[in-house]
């Protein structure tokens, strides 16, 4: 068996064996949310996806609604049918064949005024829904500030607007971001669990974004966002202020997740799926192909964390905050799901720059020799993208174009690659330069009262994740779900990485033999002309 698909039967084995002992226990979770209807906005999401799968099979929730509209042709039901075939419904599928039938399709926009419902969905909601996970947002650090505005401060007023009718609400959960306070300001400093000033106040944001046009609004973004890297930071901030103001008598909670990549455990070990690719999963997976080769980094802590063990942590805060409201505790706690201290993102992505060619990383799809590392500096950064990458580029489509030879699959043009790969580096380098201690005594607190059932069922204790195997793993889902290699011939891409290493030599050997004898051509034409 190859070992790549062998480390993932072991990891589902003992999740699996965890959870059947755990099913046997009294879990307080799973009794809050019995019988109950939730709302979900951004369910056709990363992270709403894995929600809907893990509250239809771990929950046994009544019924789930999704706000979704009609996109790219395809009606509510075309999408919602289309995103249950997808690899993360597999298990669920397996036990619950009729699963689909819990999840009904709401027509409605987080972007428009009273989320874009009609009349009837509007009053069937606010009849039968208890709780309301918003996890609909702009992730796009680019988003014009009016689009971005509209969709995470005005979209968090409406659905909040939405919950204060809701005859039975018992939580709303809204889930924001461990960066939205991550300033300039704030380098090396503590971000509390706690709602910090909004940079502009959230009335004011939203008439700017409704009575300015977009082009003169653009040009004042910079000096509006001042102290935030990008509109997604600034506007989540300021979503954070609408929850305080308008939240003060329901049963709210906000949640904080870091950058969310693959699932560790549940429904399958390093499921993710296309839209994460953006992002430090795309660095990966460009270095497991040999495409990248130079990081934008620096030896910082910033939390990374399993999308199930976000989606955990939301589900477990609900339940909490309905007790805590029962208590007539109704402060808005806020929650940063962090690492405790643990270093996991660090070790990971030195473990791969490090090691790149153990059997588990090695995919036969891989398009030239891995190997990397990292630099803070953005002129070491911008000389290694020239030399490593788009040179190599250059000469890569030249070969190509002027010779009948295939292009690796996806690969139109390796410059245009590289162009992509460098702006991805450049929007992510603020996160991966800068260090802020992300606070999180809520939530180990709320961890450490759960039950011992629940904290095996709804695991979210980030600190004791082994990062190695936590590493290996990410590797095996982008292979598994993004390369689509079938975890098979892992040893044969070792292999070939033996093979690529000894071409990436000739190929450094030839171009630096190229290099100095045109200096040396230079220097002869330079000493003829001033002789």
């Amino acid at each position: 068996m190859d070992i790549a698909l062998a480390l993932e039967i072991e990891q589902v084995s003992r999740q699996k064996a965890l959870e059947e002992e755990a099913l046997r226990g009294e879990s307080a979770v799973r009794q809050f949310y019995a019988g109950t209807t939730a709302l979900i906005t951004g369910g056709t999401g990363f992270i709403g996806k894995q929600l809907i799968e893990k509250l239809l099979r771990s929950c046994d929730v009544k019924r789930i609604y999704i706000l979704m509209r009609s996109k790219k042709g395809k009606s509510m039901p075309e999408r919602l049918q289309s995103q249950f075939n997808e690899p993360v419904y597999d298990n669920l599928r397996s036990q619950q064949p009729d699963f689909a039938r819990k999840v009904i399709p709401v027509e409605g926009d987080i972007s428009e005024l009273g989320v874009g419902l009609n009349d009837e969905d509007r009053m069937k909601l606010a009849q039968e829904v208890n709780v309301i996970f918003h996890v609909a947002a702009t992730t796009r650090f680019e988003e014009p500030l009016k689009k971005a505005t509209f969709i995470n401060v005005r979209g968090t007023r409406e659905i909040l607007e939405l919950a204060k009718c809701c005859k039975d609400l018992r939580s709303f959960v809204h889930v924001s971001t461990a960066f939205s306070n991550a300033t300039k300001s704030r380098i090396n400093h503590n971000l509390e669990e706690k709602i910090y000033e909004s940079p502009v106040p959230p009335e004011v944001m939203i008439n700017l974004a409704k009575t300015v046009e977009e082009c003169r609004l653009n040009a004042i973004t910079a000096d509006l966002i001042r102290d935030w890297p990008n509109t997604y930071c600034f506007t989540k901030a300021i979503a954070e202020d609408v929850v305080r103001t308008m939240g003060k008598d329901l049963p709210v909670v906000i949640v904080r997740p870091p950058i969310v990549i693959c699932t560790l455990n549940e429904p399958t070990p390093g499921w993710v799926d296309m839209s994460s690719v953006i992002g430090p999963s795309g660095v990966l997976l460009t270095l497991m192909l040999g495409v990248m080769h130079v990081v934008l980094t620096s030896d910082i802590s910033i939390p990374i964390v399993p999308v199930d063990y976000v989606n955990n942590a939301v589900i477990a805060t609900a339940s909490d905050t309905n007790v805590r409201y029962n208590k007539n505790e109704k402060e808005i706690k806020v929650y940063n799901i962090s690492c405790s201290g643990s270093k996991i993102e660090t070790s990971c992505m030195s473990d791969f720059l490090k090691n790149p060619n153990t059997l588990e990383y090695a995919t036969p799809k891989a398009v030239w020799y891995c190997y990397g590392f990292g630099t803070g500096s953005d002129v070491v950064f911008w000389l290694s993208t020239w030399l490593l990458h788009y040179i190599p580029a250059y000469v890569a489509d030249f070969v190509f174009n002027v010779t009948s030879m295939k292009r690796p699959e996806g690969i139109k043009s390796f410059v245009k690659l590289y162009e992509k790969i460098y702006k991805m580096s450049m929007l992510y380098g603020y996160f991966l330069r800068n260090q802020w201690n992300f606070v999180d005594d809520n939530t180990v607190a709320m961890l450490n009262q759960m039950s011992k059932t629940d904290r095996i069922l709804f695991n979210f204790d980030v600190a004791k994740i082994d990062c190695s195997r936590f590493m290996a793993i990410w590797c095996i889902g982008l292979r598994k779900f993004i390369l689509k290699d079938g975890l098979k011939n892992s040893e044969y891409g070792r292999k070939k990485q033996s093979w690529l290493k000894i071409a990436n030599l000739c190929y450094h050997g030839l171009f630096f033999v190229t290099v100095i004898y045109f200096l040396y051509i230079c220097c002869a034409m330079l000493m003829y002309v001033f002789r």
